[in-house]
Protein backbone atom coordinates (compact mmCIF):
# COMPACT_ATOMS: atom_id res chain seq x y z
CA UNK A 1 0.00 0.00 0.00
CA UNK A 2 1.13 2.96 -1.14
CA UNK A 3 0.19 6.72 0.59
CA UNK A 4 0.46 10.00 -0.72
CA UNK A 5 0.38 13.02 1.76
CA UNK A 6 -0.59 16.13 0.59
CA UNK A 7 -0.84 19.92 1.09
CA UNK A 8 -4.61 20.22 0.97
CA UNK A 9 -4.91 17.01 2.91
CA UNK A 10 -4.95 19.37 5.98
CA UNK A 11 -8.05 20.37 5.03
CA UNK A 12 -9.56 17.16 4.99
CA UNK A 13 -7.92 16.01 7.85
CA UNK A 14 -9.33 19.33 9.93
CA UNK A 15 -12.69 18.01 8.38
CA UNK A 16 -11.84 14.80 10.00
CA UNK A 17 -11.44 15.77 13.16
CA UNK A 18 -14.53 18.13 13.47
CA UNK A 19 -17.46 16.61 15.74
CA UNK A 20 -20.46 18.37 16.38
CA UNK A 21 -24.11 16.71 16.25
CA UNK A 22 -26.47 16.47 13.29
CA UNK A 23 -30.48 15.95 13.64
CA UNK A 24 -30.41 13.48 10.19
CA UNK A 25 -27.88 10.35 10.85
CA UNK A 26 -24.54 10.66 9.63
CA UNK A 27 -25.45 8.81 6.45
CA UNK A 28 -28.87 10.53 5.60
CA UNK A 29 -30.44 8.08 2.93
CA UNK A 30 -31.71 11.73 1.78
CA UNK A 31 -27.92 12.77 0.94
CA UNK A 32 -27.35 9.31 -1.11
CA UNK A 33 -28.02 8.66 -4.61
CA UNK A 34 -26.97 5.20 -6.78
CA UNK A 35 -26.86 4.18 -10.16
CA UNK A 36 -26.43 0.81 -12.12
CA UNK A 37 -24.85 1.51 -15.62
CA UNK A 38 -25.48 -1.04 -18.30
CA UNK A 39 -22.33 -2.52 -18.49
CA UNK A 40 -22.93 -3.34 -14.58
CA UNK A 41 -20.45 -0.44 -13.28
CA UNK A 42 -21.80 0.93 -9.84
CA UNK A 43 -21.92 4.19 -8.35
CA UNK A 44 -23.05 5.57 -5.02
CA UNK A 45 -23.06 9.46 -4.28
CA UNK A 46 -23.17 11.25 -1.31
CA UNK A 47 -23.44 15.45 -1.48
CA UNK A 48 -21.82 16.61 1.81
CA UNK A 49 -20.82 20.19 2.09
CA UNK A 50 -17.54 19.82 3.84
CA UNK A 51 -14.72 21.83 3.00
CA UNK A 52 -15.15 22.29 -0.42
CA UNK A 53 -13.52 18.82 -0.61
CA UNK A 54 -14.80 15.58 -2.55
CA UNK A 55 -13.28 11.49 -1.87
CA UNK A 56 -13.79 9.38 -4.59
CA UNK A 57 -12.97 5.48 -3.71
CA UNK A 58 -12.92 3.17 -5.99
CA UNK A 59 -13.83 -0.53 -5.34
CA UNK A 60 -12.42 -3.95 -7.77
CA UNK A 61 -14.13 -6.82 -5.66
CA UNK A 62 -11.05 -8.38 -5.83
CA UNK A 63 -8.73 -9.46 -3.13
CA UNK A 64 -6.48 -11.81 -1.77
CA UNK A 65 -9.50 -14.65 -1.53
CA UNK A 66 -9.61 -14.37 -5.53
CA UNK A 67 -6.33 -15.25 -6.28
CA UNK A 68 -5.51 -18.61 -8.28
CA UNK A 69 -3.73 -20.73 -5.90
CA UNK A 70 -0.15 -20.58 -7.93
CA UNK A 71 -0.15 -17.08 -7.95
CA UNK A 72 -0.61 -15.97 -4.36
CA UNK A 73 0.01 -12.56 -3.79
CA UNK A 74 -0.77 -10.83 -7.16
CA UNK A 75 -3.69 -8.85 -6.17
CA UNK A 76 -1.75 -6.56 -4.51
CA UNK A 77 1.06 -6.69 -6.55
CA UNK A 78 -1.43 -5.47 -8.90
CA UNK A 79 -2.21 -2.64 -6.83
CA UNK A 80 0.83 -1.41 -6.31
CA UNK A 81 1.70 -1.74 -10.32
CA UNK A 82 -1.85 0.50 -10.92
CA UNK A 83 0.38 3.47 -9.65
CA UNK A 84 2.53 2.90 -12.42
CA UNK A 85 -0.58 3.90 -15.06
CA UNK A 86 0.46 7.29 -16.61
CA UNK A 87 -1.55 9.79 -18.40
CA UNK A 88 -1.34 10.13 -22.16
CA UNK A 89 -1.54 13.72 -22.02
CA UNK A 90 1.35 14.47 -19.37
CA UNK A 91 2.95 11.32 -19.46
CA UNK A 92 2.86 11.69 -15.32
CA UNK A 93 2.67 9.05 -12.66
CA UNK A 94 -1.22 9.02 -11.06
CA UNK A 95 0.26 9.60 -7.45
CA UNK A 96 2.21 12.53 -9.04
CA UNK A 97 -0.46 13.72 -11.01
CA UNK A 98 -2.99 13.91 -7.94
CA UNK A 99 -0.47 15.90 -5.88
CA UNK A 100 -0.18 18.51 -8.50
CA UNK A 101 -3.89 19.23 -7.95
CA UNK A 102 -3.08 19.57 -3.87
CA UNK A 103 -4.78 16.01 -3.30
CA UNK A 104 -4.04 12.81 -1.45
CA UNK A 105 -4.45 9.00 -3.06
CA UNK A 106 -4.33 5.92 -1.21
CA UNK A 107 -4.39 2.40 -2.39
CA UNK A 108 -5.02 -1.01 -0.23
CA UNK A 109 -5.59 -4.78 -0.50
CA UNK A 110 -8.27 -6.85 1.09
CA UNK A 111 -9.27 -10.31 1.50
CA UNK A 112 -12.42 -9.39 -0.75
CA UNK A 113 -11.54 -5.84 -2.58
CA UNK A 114 -8.82 -3.84 -3.50
CA UNK A 115 -9.69 -0.01 -3.11
CA UNK A 116 -8.03 3.05 -4.72
CA UNK A 117 -9.25 6.60 -2.80
CA UNK A 118 -8.60 10.01 -3.72
CA UNK A 119 -9.27 13.24 -2.01
CA UNK A 120 -9.32 16.42 -3.62
CA UNK A 121 -10.84 19.93 -3.98
CA UNK A 122 -14.10 19.42 -5.18
CA UNK A 123 -13.48 21.21 -7.97
CA UNK A 124 -10.44 18.68 -9.35
CA UNK A 125 -12.89 15.61 -8.90
CA UNK A 126 -13.56 15.37 -12.74
CA UNK A 127 -9.82 15.47 -13.41
CA UNK A 128 -9.65 13.15 -10.42
CA UNK A 129 -12.01 10.86 -11.70
CA UNK A 130 -10.16 10.19 -15.31
CA UNK A 131 -7.04 9.83 -13.93
CA UNK A 132 -8.61 7.04 -12.06
CA UNK A 133 -9.83 5.53 -14.91
CA UNK A 134 -7.35 5.46 -16.71
CA UNK A 135 -5.90 3.95 -13.70
CA UNK A 136 -7.90 0.99 -13.52
CA UNK A 137 -8.06 0.07 -17.13
CA UNK A 138 -4.62 1.02 -18.61
CA UNK A 139 -1.81 0.71 -15.48
CA UNK A 140 1.23 0.69 -16.43
CA UNK A 141 1.82 -3.31 -16.89
CA UNK A 142 5.08 -4.07 -18.44
CA UNK A 143 7.09 -6.98 -17.48
CA UNK A 144 10.14 -4.76 -16.88
CA UNK A 145 7.29 -2.64 -14.24
CA UNK A 146 6.71 -6.58 -12.56
CA UNK A 147 9.91 -7.45 -11.77
CA UNK A 148 10.92 -4.07 -10.40
CA UNK A 149 7.82 -3.79 -8.40
CA UNK A 150 8.19 -7.52 -6.87
CA UNK A 151 11.12 -6.71 -5.59
CA UNK A 152 9.90 -3.75 -3.55
CA UNK A 153 7.05 -5.94 -2.78
CA UNK A 154 8.68 -8.62 -1.26
CA UNK A 155 10.80 -6.74 0.88
CA UNK A 156 7.96 -4.95 2.45
CA UNK A 157 6.36 -8.60 3.34
CA UNK A 158 9.54 -9.90 4.79
CA UNK A 159 9.95 -6.48 7.43
CA UNK A 160 6.08 -7.54 8.24
CA UNK A 161 6.96 -10.85 8.81
CA UNK A 162 9.96 -9.39 11.21
CA UNK A 163 7.55 -8.10 13.69
CA UNK A 164 5.90 -10.29 16.19
CA UNK A 165 2.44 -8.51 15.46
CA UNK A 166 2.52 -9.34 11.43
CA UNK A 167 3.52 -13.30 12.72
CA UNK A 168 0.79 -13.38 14.91
CA UNK A 169 -1.49 -12.12 12.80
CA UNK A 170 -0.68 -14.60 9.69
CA UNK A 171 -0.72 -17.55 12.50
CA UNK A 172 -4.60 -16.63 13.81
CA UNK A 173 -5.85 -16.16 9.50
CA UNK A 174 -3.82 -19.59 8.67
CA UNK A 175 -5.28 -21.50 11.67
CA UNK A 176 -8.65 -19.98 11.50
CA UNK A 177 -8.83 -20.75 7.79
CA UNK A 178 -7.01 -23.58 6.92
CA UNK A 179 -9.49 -24.60 4.71
CA UNK A 180 -9.91 -21.48 2.99
CA UNK A 181 -8.81 -18.43 0.88
CA UNK A 182 -8.51 -15.95 3.84
CA UNK A 183 -5.89 -18.50 5.71
CA UNK A 184 -3.57 -17.07 3.10
CA UNK A 185 -1.61 -14.02 3.69
CA UNK A 186 -3.16 -10.61 2.07
CA UNK A 187 0.16 -10.22 -0.09
CA UNK A 188 1.36 -13.38 -0.33
CA UNK A 189 5.07 -14.21 0.97
CA UNK A 190 8.27 -12.80 0.08
CA UNK A 191 9.13 -16.47 -1.89
CA UNK A 192 5.63 -16.28 -3.39
CA UNK A 193 5.88 -13.01 -5.00
CA UNK A 194 9.12 -13.13 -6.66
CA UNK A 195 7.53 -16.05 -8.35
CA UNK A 196 4.87 -13.72 -10.47
CA UNK A 197 4.97 -12.80 -13.81
CA UNK A 198 3.55 -10.89 -15.93
CA UNK A 199 1.58 -12.99 -17.11
CA UNK A 200 -0.56 -13.46 -13.84
CA UNK A 201 -0.83 -9.97 -13.66
CA UNK A 202 -2.34 -9.33 -17.14
CA UNK A 203 -4.62 -12.52 -16.23
CA UNK A 204 -6.29 -11.03 -13.23
CA UNK A 205 -6.33 -7.60 -14.50
CA UNK A 206 -8.17 -8.92 -17.38
CA UNK A 207 -10.18 -11.23 -15.01
CA UNK A 208 -11.50 -9.01 -12.44
CA UNK A 209 -10.59 -5.58 -13.62
CA UNK A 210 -13.81 -5.17 -15.30
CA UNK A 211 -16.53 -2.13 -15.05
CA UNK A 212 -19.23 -5.10 -14.20
CA UNK A 213 -16.84 -6.01 -10.82
CA UNK A 214 -16.35 -2.26 -9.91
CA UNK A 215 -18.37 0.32 -7.77
CA UNK A 216 -17.38 3.96 -7.21
CA UNK A 217 -18.17 5.84 -4.31
CA UNK A 218 -18.16 9.83 -3.63
CA UNK A 219 -18.78 11.77 -1.13
CA UNK A 220 -18.52 15.43 -0.05
CA UNK A 221 -18.88 19.15 -2.11
CA UNK A 222 -20.28 17.58 -5.58
CA UNK A 223 -23.47 17.70 -7.43
CA UNK A 224 -24.54 13.97 -7.81
CA UNK A 225 -26.34 14.66 -11.54
CA UNK A 226 -22.98 15.61 -12.62
CA UNK A 227 -20.89 12.89 -10.98
CA UNK A 228 -23.05 10.55 -12.78
CA UNK A 229 -22.98 12.28 -15.73
CA UNK A 230 -18.88 12.04 -15.75
CA UNK A 231 -18.71 8.43 -14.66
CA UNK A 232 -21.18 7.60 -17.34
CA UNK A 233 -18.49 8.73 -19.65
CA UNK A 234 -15.49 7.67 -17.79
CA UNK A 235 -16.83 4.07 -16.81
CA UNK A 236 -20.37 3.44 -17.62
CA UNK A 237 -19.98 3.43 -21.39
CA UNK A 238 -16.82 0.64 -21.30
CA UNK A 239 -17.04 -2.59 -22.54
CA UNK A 240 -17.77 -5.26 -20.25
CA UNK A 241 -16.94 -8.86 -19.59
CA UNK A 242 -19.43 -10.55 -16.93
CA UNK A 243 -18.87 -9.84 -13.57
CA UNK A 244 -16.58 -12.71 -12.46
CA UNK A 245 -17.88 -15.27 -10.01
CA UNK A 246 -16.68 -14.59 -6.96
CA UNK A 247 -17.59 -17.84 -5.01
CA UNK A 248 -14.94 -19.44 -2.61
CA UNK A 249 -14.69 -22.86 -1.11
CA UNK A 250 -16.45 -22.40 2.50
CA UNK A 251 -14.40 -22.90 5.28
CA UNK A 252 -15.53 -26.47 7.03
CA UNK A 253 -16.65 -25.94 10.16
CA UNK A 254 -14.34 -25.93 13.21
CA UNK A 255 -14.43 -28.48 15.74
CA UNK A 256 -11.20 -28.26 17.71
CA UNK A 257 -9.20 -26.28 19.18
CA UNK A 258 -5.92 -24.63 16.95
CA UNK A 259 -3.11 -23.45 18.43
CA UNK A 260 -0.11 -21.88 16.46
CA UNK A 261 2.91 -20.48 17.70
CA UNK A 262 6.29 -18.62 17.31
CA UNK A 263 8.90 -17.25 19.76
CA UNK A 264 10.86 -13.79 19.14
CA UNK A 265 13.63 -12.06 21.46
CA UNK A 266 11.43 -10.12 23.50
CA UNK A 267 10.18 -9.91 27.43
CA UNK A 268 6.90 -9.80 26.49
CA UNK A 269 4.62 -12.36 25.49
CA UNK A 270 1.83 -11.90 22.67
CA UNK A 271 -1.14 -13.79 22.07
CA UNK A 272 -4.68 -13.57 19.84
CA UNK A 273 -7.73 -15.75 20.55
CA UNK A 274 -9.75 -15.88 17.83
CA UNK A 275 -13.25 -17.01 16.48
CA UNK A 276 -15.44 -17.94 13.70
CA UNK A 277 -18.36 -14.95 13.39
CA UNK A 278 -20.81 -13.95 10.91
CA UNK A 279 -20.29 -13.25 7.38
CA UNK A 280 -21.80 -9.77 5.82
CA UNK A 281 -25.29 -11.76 4.40
CA UNK A 282 -25.87 -12.82 8.42
CA UNK A 283 -26.53 -8.84 9.00
CA UNK A 284 -28.88 -8.63 12.17
CA UNK A 285 -25.60 -11.26 13.72
CA UNK A 286 -23.05 -8.92 12.57
CA UNK A 287 -24.58 -5.81 14.25
CA UNK A 288 -25.03 -8.17 17.54
CA UNK A 289 -21.64 -9.45 17.16
CA UNK A 290 -20.45 -5.92 17.03
CA UNK A 291 -22.10 -5.18 20.34
CA UNK A 292 -20.45 -8.16 21.94
CA UNK A 293 -16.84 -7.13 21.35
CA UNK A 294 -17.45 -3.71 22.38
CA UNK A 295 -19.29 -5.02 25.74
CA UNK A 296 -15.62 -7.23 25.73
CA UNK A 297 -13.21 -4.85 24.70
CA UNK A 298 -14.76 -0.95 24.75
CA UNK A 299 -11.70 1.05 26.27
CA UNK A 300 -11.52 1.81 30.10
CA UNK A 301 -15.19 0.28 30.01
CA UNK A 302 -14.50 -3.07 28.53
CA UNK A 303 -14.97 -5.98 30.54
CA UNK A 304 -11.44 -7.37 29.27
CA UNK A 305 -9.47 -4.07 30.56
CA UNK A 306 -10.94 -4.21 33.76
CA UNK A 307 -10.15 -7.82 34.31
CA UNK A 308 -6.96 -8.07 32.39
CA UNK A 309 -5.48 -4.73 32.43
CA UNK A 310 -6.93 -2.98 35.33
CA UNK A 311 -5.89 -5.95 37.46
CA UNK A 312 -2.01 -5.87 36.19
CA UNK A 313 -2.20 -9.09 33.81
CA UNK A 314 -2.10 -7.67 30.82
CA UNK A 315 -0.10 -4.74 29.80
CA UNK A 316 -2.26 -4.55 26.23
CA UNK A 317 -5.07 -5.93 25.46
CA UNK A 318 -7.78 -5.55 22.08
CA UNK A 319 -11.06 -6.97 21.13
CA UNK A 320 -11.73 -6.46 17.00
CA UNK A 321 -14.39 -8.25 14.80
CA UNK A 322 -13.46 -8.21 11.12
CA UNK A 323 -16.67 -8.21 8.69
CA UNK A 324 -16.04 -10.22 5.51
CA UNK A 325 -17.90 -11.29 2.22
CA UNK A 326 -17.47 -14.66 3.69
CA UNK A 327 -16.67 -15.83 7.60
CA UNK A 328 -15.36 -13.01 9.67
CA UNK A 329 -13.56 -13.14 12.76
CA UNK A 330 -13.67 -11.94 16.30
CA UNK A 331 -9.95 -11.67 17.70
CA UNK A 332 -8.99 -10.92 21.48
CA UNK A 333 -5.16 -10.04 21.56
CA UNK A 334 -3.31 -9.39 24.53
CA UNK A 335 0.24 -8.59 25.78
CA UNK A 336 1.40 -9.54 29.58
CA UNK A 337 4.68 -10.72 31.01
CA UNK A 338 5.32 -14.49 30.26
CA UNK A 339 4.55 -15.23 33.67
CA UNK A 340 1.14 -14.55 33.23
CA UNK A 341 0.05 -16.74 29.96
CA UNK A 342 -2.45 -19.02 32.00
CA UNK A 343 -3.65 -16.69 34.13
CA UNK A 344 -4.28 -14.21 31.15
CA UNK A 345 -5.58 -17.17 28.82
CA UNK A 346 -8.02 -18.36 32.06
CA UNK A 347 -9.49 -15.20 32.41
CA UNK A 348 -10.62 -13.99 28.25
CA UNK A 349 -11.82 -17.61 28.32
CA UNK A 350 -14.29 -16.58 31.53
CA UNK A 351 -15.31 -13.77 30.08
CA UNK A 352 -16.55 -15.05 26.83
CA UNK A 353 -18.24 -18.27 28.89
CA UNK A 354 -19.76 -15.27 30.51
CA UNK A 355 -21.34 -13.66 27.36
CA UNK A 356 -22.92 -17.17 26.57
CA UNK A 357 -24.18 -17.89 29.75
CA UNK A 358 -24.93 -14.81 31.45
CA UNK A 359 -27.56 -12.61 29.54
CA UNK A 360 -26.43 -8.84 29.50
CA UNK A 361 -28.41 -6.10 31.98
CA UNK A 362 -30.43 -3.75 30.04
CA UNK A 363 -28.04 -0.68 31.40
CA UNK A 364 -24.99 -3.32 29.64
CA UNK A 365 -26.70 -3.05 26.43
CA UNK A 366 -27.68 0.18 26.54
CA UNK A 367 -24.16 1.57 26.78
CA UNK A 368 -23.05 -0.89 24.37
CA UNK A 369 -25.28 0.74 22.01
CA UNK A 370 -24.44 4.18 23.09
CA UNK A 371 -21.05 3.49 22.90
CA UNK A 372 -21.55 1.83 19.88
CA UNK A 373 -23.52 4.44 17.96
CA UNK A 374 -20.93 7.44 18.98
CA UNK A 375 -18.08 5.60 17.72
CA UNK A 376 -20.05 5.11 14.01
CA UNK A 377 -20.79 8.93 14.36
CA UNK A 378 -17.24 9.88 15.58
CA UNK A 379 -15.98 7.58 12.98
CA UNK A 380 -17.70 8.42 9.94
CA UNK A 381 -18.03 12.52 10.45
CA UNK A 382 -15.80 13.01 7.99
CA UNK A 383 -16.59 12.78 4.18
CA UNK A 384 -13.65 10.48 3.43
CA UNK A 385 -14.64 8.33 5.99
CA UNK A 386 -18.24 8.14 4.68
CA UNK A 387 -17.25 7.11 1.37
CA UNK A 388 -14.98 4.17 3.31
CA UNK A 389 -18.30 2.93 5.27
CA UNK A 390 -20.45 2.62 2.14
CA UNK A 391 -17.63 1.77 -0.24
CA UNK A 392 -17.06 -1.33 2.09
CA UNK A 393 -20.65 -2.59 2.63
CA UNK A 394 -20.98 -2.08 -1.28
CA UNK A 395 -17.82 -4.09 -2.13
CA UNK A 396 -19.00 -7.00 -0.46
CA UNK A 397 -22.65 -7.20 -0.18
CA UNK A 398 -24.69 -3.74 -0.67
CA UNK A 399 -24.24 0.12 0.70
CA UNK A 400 -27.30 0.11 2.18
CA UNK A 401 -26.08 -1.35 5.22
CA UNK A 402 -23.90 1.14 6.00
CA UNK A 403 -26.69 3.25 5.85
CA UNK A 404 -29.00 1.35 7.94
CA UNK A 405 -26.02 -0.18 10.63
CA UNK A 406 -26.99 2.24 13.57
CA UNK A 407 -30.97 1.36 13.06
CA UNK A 408 -30.66 -2.23 13.11
CA UNK A 409 -28.04 -2.16 15.98
CA UNK A 410 -30.55 -0.56 17.92
CA UNK A 411 -32.96 -3.38 16.88
CA UNK A 412 -30.77 -5.99 18.60
CA UNK A 413 -32.01 -7.16 22.18
CA UNK A 414 -29.93 -8.98 24.85
CA UNK A 415 -31.83 -12.45 24.37
CA UNK A 416 -30.18 -11.76 20.28
CA UNK A 417 -26.84 -11.25 21.92
CA UNK A 418 -26.97 -14.19 24.33
CA UNK A 419 -28.00 -16.69 21.12
CA UNK A 420 -25.26 -15.33 18.81
CA UNK A 421 -22.77 -15.59 21.41
CA UNK A 422 -23.61 -19.11 21.87
CA UNK A 423 -23.82 -19.50 18.18
CA UNK A 424 -20.17 -18.59 17.63
CA UNK A 425 -18.22 -18.26 20.48
CA UNK A 426 -17.64 -21.94 21.13
CA UNK A 427 -15.63 -23.02 24.16
CA UNK A 428 -14.16 -26.22 21.87
CA UNK A 429 -13.75 -24.37 19.05
CA UNK A 430 -11.17 -21.50 18.45
CA UNK A 431 -7.89 -20.38 17.38
CA UNK A 432 -5.27 -19.39 19.83
CA UNK A 433 -1.49 -17.58 18.08
CA UNK A 434 1.16 -17.32 20.65
CA UNK A 435 4.29 -15.20 20.08
CA UNK A 436 6.19 -16.20 23.08
CA UNK A 437 9.82 -14.86 24.37
CA UNK A 438 12.62 -17.08 23.08
CA UNK A 439 12.78 -20.12 25.90
CA UNK A 440 13.96 -23.70 25.76
CA UNK A 441 12.48 -26.41 24.10
CA UNK A 442 11.06 -28.33 27.05
CA UNK A 443 9.63 -25.06 28.13
CA UNK A 444 8.45 -24.25 24.85
CA UNK A 445 6.33 -27.64 24.61
CA UNK A 446 4.60 -27.62 28.23
CA UNK A 447 3.71 -23.92 27.30
CA UNK A 448 1.86 -25.13 24.25
CA UNK A 449 -1.01 -26.93 25.74
CA UNK A 450 -4.77 -24.84 25.24
CA UNK A 451 -6.28 -23.92 28.22
CA UNK A 452 -9.04 -26.74 29.55
CA UNK A 453 -12.57 -25.08 29.57
CA UNK A 454 -13.34 -27.26 31.73
CA UNK A 455 -11.28 -25.80 34.75
CA UNK A 456 -12.06 -22.21 34.32
CA UNK A 457 -15.30 -22.63 36.12
CA UNK A 458 -16.39 -21.21 39.25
Amino acid sequence: MRRYRLVLHAAALLAACCICTHAAPILDPAKISDRTFENGFRTVVKDEDQWGLAAAALYIRAGSAQEPEDAAGVAHLLEHLVFEATDPRDDSRVGSAIESLGGYVNAMTTRDFTQIQVIVASQYLPRALELMAQTVFNPGLTPAAVEREREIVARELADRLDSAAGTLDDLIWSNAFAGHPYGRPIGGTPEQVTLLSYEDLTAFHERFYVPANMALVVAGDVDAEEVFTQVQELFGTRESAPAPDLAVAPEPPQTDVRVGADSRPSRALLLSYAWHAPEVEEFDDVCAMDLLYTVLGEGQFGRLHRVLNAEGLALMSNVSFLTQRDQGLVIITAMSLPDQEVAVRSAILKEVERLRTEPLTDEELAAAKRALRISYQFGNEAFSDQADAMGFYEAIANYRLAVDYIDRVEAVTAEQLQAVAQKYLDPNAYTLAIIRPEAAPGEQEEAMAPCDPSTLQG
